[in-house]
């Protein structure tokens, strides 16, 4: 923990996004391996197969990420809750997702590969994009109309932009065409507010919930049932809700009661590692890492009877562990591994159906999977950031993570305009053109500057908040 903040979900939210912008920039080849590419995406051909099984450690960073956003829910709202403030609490959700929607859109129109100018005048009207969200994500201190009037500024901009490639270039501005990733995080933070909310002195109701949202996957074909009238209840409304988002609740939800975990057991959150605990901390972290590490691999290669071999002997080893360690930070790592194992246990029962376990189609056995290797994963985060708090390399994730939003969209609006506009990319392009490895150097370059980029934005605190 560091000013109030807990530094392991930062890292872990920071490894997510640094993860999600490295698989948008590494080049797609035969030449590289099939595990650097999402499982249903990939070589040869790098056509989308929904018929093929199986995980890699892209397919980790999206959920990782959704789990540390679930997280942060009780995180930022428990106070709040206790003293009263429902009205605060209710007007910053609605706000948190109309501009989260609003982010969504957005980044979707005005990215430079999607409007229809010169190339120069897109590149310049993703850099004034880019600015003009500093005015509006950005809590400016100061007078009303200080703070609401930059706003306001930064809206106006945009507005004119969207109004210019739209009404006068001709691209015609479609609102349902959106950034999916960014919508589904809309989604989450206002439904898993929501439900945090409503279960926020309860597990057991929280679980619920997801129970009662497996009950509605299954049973919504039924024709005529009211559970398919609830699942298509979004006739115009598509462009910003669709109830089939409702299934990452399966990530979010487990990641509140990691959050509610860290709030009950502030007293061993906050304590360092005794000069005993770092050695033995050291060998459970490295244990959990394994644990992570053995499922995408098994589950990749469709390795099933190793898997579950293995999930048996790694809960035999936790046993064996915490049965040696039970006082100061291993008890509460101790409830971790209980919730991880259990979570990975219920996913490895439903990895049978539909052929496997897939990112895209989603299914239960990923977001199970992925939720209880979050929950095992934490404790490797949480090890880094007290063992190494000095290491730069350590505290530049855990400043990305700190500021999500700029570091997800630099790549796209400041990083690749910049490029353009000084004739580098066509550099750039030329080098990923003689050598599918010179095109890893165009990669390292962008994601140096995105960490870089963005680990300048939060030293300089400006942070973009929803």
């Amino acid at each position: 923990m560091l000013n109030n903040r807990n530094l392991a979900i930062d890292f872990l939210r920071g490894l997510a996004i640094i993860g999600m912008v490295m698989a948008a920039v590494i080049p797609w080849t035969n030449d590289f391996p099939a595990w650097m590419y999402h499982a249903q995406v990939g070589p040869p051909d790098f056509i989308f197969n929904p018929q093929n099984p199986g995980i890699t450690w892209v397919d980790l960073v999206f959920p990782f990420f959704l789990f540390a956003m679930g997280a942060a829910f009780p995180l930022a709202l428990r106070g709040k809750l206790d003293r009263g403030e429902h009205k605060v609490i209710a007007l910053g959700l609605l706000r948190r997702g109309v501009l989260l929607v609003f982010f969504a859109i957005i980044l979707a129109y005005l990215e430079p590969n999607n409007l229809h100018a010169s190339p120069v005048v897109n590149y310049l009207t993703a850099i004034a994009t880019f600015g003009s969200f500093f005015l509006v994500f950005m809590r400016f201190e100061g007078s009303l109309v200080r703070r609401y009037g930059l706003q306001v500024l930064g809206f106006l901009i945009i507005g004119i932009l969207v109004f210019f490639h739209s009404e006068i270039l001709g691209n015609t501005f479609v609102k349902s065409k959106n950034n999916i990733i960014i919508l589904v995080l809309a989604n989450m933070a206002f439904f898993g507010s929501i439900c945090w909310l409503i279960t926020a002195k309860s597990f057991l109701l929280r679980i619920g919930i997801v129970v009662a949202f497996m009950g509605i996957w299954f049973s919504h074909t039924i024709e005529g049932s009211w559970t398919s009238i609830l699942w298509d209840f979004h006739p115009d409304i598509k462009w910003f809700y669709n109830f089939s988002f409702l299934k990452y609740l399966c990530i979010v939800l487990p990641g509140s009661i990691l959050g509610d975990l860290l709030l009950e057991q502030k007293h061993l959150v906050q304590q360092n590692y005794t000069a005993d605990e770092k050695s033995k901390n050291s060998i459970i972290a490295i244990i959990c890492l394994a644990f992570v590490v053995f499922h995408v691999v098994t589950l990749y290669v469709r390795a099933i009877n190793i898997n579950l071999l293995g999930q048996v002997l790694f809960g035999f080893i936790f046993f064996l562990y915490f049965k040696y360690n039970t006082s100061g930070q291993a008890s509460f790592y101790k409830i971790l591994v209980l919730w991880g194992y259990v979570l990975t246990c219920i996913a490895l029962c439903f990895e049978p159906i539909d052929g496997g376990i897939k990112k895209d189609p989603s299914s239960f056995s990923y977001w199970f999977l992925t939720s209880g290797l979050a929950f095992v994963f934490y404790i490797v985060c949480d090890y880094c950031t007290r063992i190494f708090r000095n290491n730069i390399i350590i505290m530049s994730i855990v400043r990305n993570g700190q500021n999500p939003m700029v570091a997800y969209c630099v790549t796209a609006f400041f990083i690749t305009p910049l490029f353009g506009l000084t004739h580098l990319l066509p550099l750039f392009d030329h080098l990923s053109a003689l050598s599918p490895y010179c095109g890893l150097v165009k990669a390292a370059v962008y994601i140096f500057l995105m960490v870089f980029i963005t680990n300048y934005t939060t030293y300089k605190k400006w942070f973009w908040r929803s």
